[in-house]
C-alpha cells in the first residue's frame, strides 16, 4: 500500500448487528463488516489508500457490543468529525461508538492481549428476540452447565472445539473464564479468552448446553481437552444468541475485569 502523505491511525469502537453480515472478513462477494466500513470510509476520506483491521473475525451472523478496530488513513480530520461521519454514512446495523487518535504502532489485534464474547439463551419463545438469542425448549441444569464450565478455564489444546481448518495451527488457548447468569426466561453466558479458534465460542457454548440437558457430561469434556485422539464435538450453537463483548489492550485492565466484573 502505497501512501501519498504520512498516515493517520484511528482507533474505532464498533456496534453491530450482524445478522445480515458474512462475518468481518472482507469478501468480494458477500457483505461484511470490513467490506462495508471501507465502503463508508471511503465516502468519508475519498478513494485514497486505507487500511482497516480488526480485533479478530466474528463469524457470520454473530453480533457486536464494542468491536475493536483500526483505519489508518492520510488524513487531518479530527476524531470527532469521523466519527460523526462515518456513522452519517454507514448502514443502520452498524454503529461507529467512539473514535480517538492513536500511536501508529497499535494494531486492533496484535496488540490485544483478550477478547470477550457473550452468549444469550432464552427458555421461552419470543416474537423479537429469535435473532439475538437461542431459544432453549428443554429444561437446563445450570448447576451441572456452571460446573462444567469450570472444567474448560485454563490453558487447553481446544482442537475437539474446532472446524477442521484450524487443526493447521496451534489450537492451544488460553480461556481465563466461563460463567454463567440465570435470569428468569434465560442463561447469559460469558467466555473470556486470549484468542478463539473458528466456531469454538459456539461449540462450548453447544456442548454446555447437552450437559445443561444431562446428554453430556464433565468428564466427557475433560476427557477430550486432555486426548489427542479425541472426537470434535459437532454440537454448535446458532451464531444468533452470540454477541463479541469487548477486546482488551491491558492486562491490568483484564485482570480488574476478571476480577469484579466476573463476580458481580
Amino acid at each position: 500500500m502505497t501512501w501519498k502523505s504520512a498516515p493517520r491511525r484511528y482507533k474505532l469502537i464498533l456496534e453491530y448487528d450482524g445478522t445480515n453480515f458474512s462475518g468481518w472478513q472482507k469478501q468480494n462477494e458477500a457483505r461484511t463488516i470490513q467490506g462495508d466500513l471501507l465502503k463508508g470510509a471511503e465516502r468519508v476520506f475519498g478513494p485514497v489508500a486505507m487500511d482497516v483491521q480488526g480485533c479478530g473475525r466474528t463469524d457470520s451472523g454473530v453480533h457486536a457490543l464494542a468491536y475493536v478496530a483500526h483505519l489508518e488513513v492520510a488524513s487531518e480530520l479530527e476524531p470527532e468529525t469521523v466519527l460523526v461521519m462515518l456513522n452519517d454514512t454507514l448502514p443502520k446495523d452498524i454503529a461507529v461508538l467512539s473514535v480517538e487518535s492513536v500511536d501508529p504502532r497499535f494494531h486492533a489485534r496484535h496488540a490485544c492481549v483478550a477478547r470477550s464474547y457473550i452468549y444469550q439463551l432464552k427458555r421461552r419463545k419470543s416474537a423479537f428476540a429469535k435473532r439475538y438469542n437461542w431459544w432453549i425448549r428443554e429444561e437446563l441444569d445450570a448447576t451441572a452447565m456452571q460446573d462444567a464450565a469450570g472444567i474448560m478455564v485454563g490453558m487447553h489444546d481446544f482442537a475437539s472445539f474446532a472446524e477442521k481448518q484450524e487443526l493447521k495451527k496451534s489450537t492451544k488457548v488460553l480461556v481465563h473464564a466461563v460463567q454463567l447468569a440465570a435470569s428468569e426466561d434465560g442463561l447469559m453466558l460469558r467466555v473470556v479468552g486470549s484468542h478463539f479458534l473458528w466456531h469454538m465460542v459456539r461449540r462450548m457454548v453447544g456442548v454446555l448446553v447437552e450437559v445443561g440437558c444431562h446428554r453430556l457430561t464433565g468428564d466427557d469434556i475433560r476427557r477430550v481437552l486432555h486426548s489427542s485422539a479425541a472426537l470434535p464435538f459437532n454440537h454448535t450453537a446458532p451464531a444468533a444468541g452470540l454477541f463479541f463483548e469487548r477486546a482488551f489492550y491491558d492486562k491490568e485492565e483484564l485482570a480488574d475485569f476478571l476480577g469484579n466484573e466476573l463476580r458481580s
